[in-house]
This record gives C-alpha cells, structure tokens and sequence, in this order.
C-alpha cells in the first residue's frame, strides 16, 4: 500500500504528544488532531487516510522559526478532510498533495508572524465517475510574508473536479508577495470548475493568481504516434509529464517515487 511504503520510506514515527520536534512524523487525517512544532524544528510529517469516507481536521501551529515539510496523500473514496496550519514569525511551510480519489480537501493557511512563508504543490487525478473538490486559503494576515501554490488536476470519464483558492491580504499586511496558480487538463466528458480569488486590503503588495483548463495538445500526442507510441500511451504520458513535477519538487525528497508510482498507477485507469 502507498501508506505503508511512504511510512517505511520515511522511518516515520506516529507521535505520542501534541508538541512535536524536530523529526519525522505520521498522522491519521481521518481523525481529529492538534499540534505545535517546536521553535526552530524540522519536522517532515506524513498525512495518511485510514479509512474511506472518514473525515477529519488537523491543526497545526508552526512556532517561530520552524520548517515544516508535508505530504499528504488521500487515495480512499469519500474522504472530507480540513487541514489548517497557523504559521507565525519566521516559520515555514512547504506542503505535497497528491489526491487520486473522491474527495473533499480543504487547506487552510494562516501566516500570523512576519517573514512566514507558505508553499504549496498539488494534484489530483480524478477518473470515471469520480468528484473532488480541493479548497486552498491562503491568509496573509501580518506584513512581509509569502507564499505560493501550484495546483494542476486532470479528470476522465464523466468525473468532476474543482478547484477553489483564496488569497486573503489584510489591510496591514503590507509587502506581500503571493502567486496562485490552477492548472488542468479534461477527458472525454469529465469537467473541472477552478475559481482563484484575491482579496487585498494592502496597497504594496506583490500578488497574482491564474487558471486555465484544456484538453491534451493534440500535436505532441501526434508526435509521439509518428515515433512508433499507440494513442493511449502517448496520452498518458502526455498527461504524466502534466502532474508529475508536483511530485518531483515533492516537500519530502524520500516520499517522491512512491508519490510517482501512485501517480502512474491511477493515470493507467485514464
């Protein structure tokens, strides 16, 4: 299974107290949780569903000066998950998520001390009749922090993805610097709703956001035909090369082949 791969990969521990140092971690998301990293930790912590149609929320509260590094993976049907991280001053937050199911996903970023940082890289892959829907809000509530999220989704079939994203700037929030992208690629009937949202309140602020969904590009799958590849192959390894620098810019280098392969596993289904 991908989480008992991911957890041997890591030598990831389940803790055994809400304050967690510096070290390598795994947590249930279909339960209820609170954490605190440590001032100044390192913590990779592994975020695993248990169970399908389970949900549950995660607190975490990144102290200052803390790195924080997250993948989370939710391959089970029905999860509805809510993640919500408080960063405070100088913290950091790199974050992987990888979503190959029906689900709901909701991240919630707060960045309450200045020079947080947050960062975000995702992807879902949605096949047959399929419905995910992935919440990203960023809150940029003190001045001088950044973040960044990437999300690219591919959807088959009759499925339906969506993607929302909010990046919220307070009026003292003043030198920030955001960027917000969706990006996402239909098959056949399959739909993908994706809605970037900026709500600024600051007048020196560096933000933007963007969104695009589109169908395969029909020459580079020519391309690959004319060097001798079948048209289901030369699909999917279209769409591969789409979602995989996700995982390869993974917030956890160890976790990024079986992040591949579970990619691989569910574009097989394409």
């Amino acid at each position: 299974m991908c989480k008992d791969r991911l957890i041997s990969a890591l030598s990831a521990a389940v803790p055994t107290t809400d304050c967690l140092g510096s070290g390598r971690w795994c947590v249930d998301v279909t339960t209820s949780h609170r954490l605190t990293i440590e001032r100044d930790a390192v913590v990779d912590l592994l975020l695993t569903d248990s169970c399908s149609g389970a949900e549950g929320s995660v607190d975490i509260v990144v102290s200052p000066w803390a790195r924080l590094r997250v993948v989370e993976v939710v391959s089970r049907e029905g999860a509805r998950n809510q993640l919500n991280i408080k960063l405070e001053e100088g913290a950091e937050c790199r974050m992987t998520q990888v979503l190959t199911a029906s689900c709901d996903s909701r991240v919630v970023a707060s960045l309450d001390g200045r020079g947080a940082r947050f960062e975000l890289g995702g992807s879902f892959i949605l096949t047959d009749d399929e419905r995910g829907s992935v919440v990203v809000d960023v809150k940029h509530n003190v001045a001088d922090c950044s973040s960044r999220t990437m999300f690219k989704g591919v959807a088959s079939g009759s499925a339906v993805g969506k993607f929302s994203g909010l990046v919220y700037v307070a009026p003292d929030a003043q030198r920030t610097d955001s960027e917000q992208l969706s990006r996402n690629i239909t098959l056949g009937s399959a739909r993908i709703e994706t809605l970037p949202q900026l709500e600024i309140y600051a007048d020196d602020v560096k933000c933007s956001h963007g969104a695009t969904v589109g169908q395969m590009d029909d020459e580079a799958v020519l391309y690959m035909r004319q060097r001798g590849l079948s048209l289901v192959t030369a699909k999917r390894l279209q769409i591969e090369g789409f979602v995989s620098d996700v995982v390869l810019h993974s917030a956890i280098e160890e976790c990024r082949d079986v992040l591949l392969e579970t990619l691989e596993h569910k574009l097989e289904k394409l």
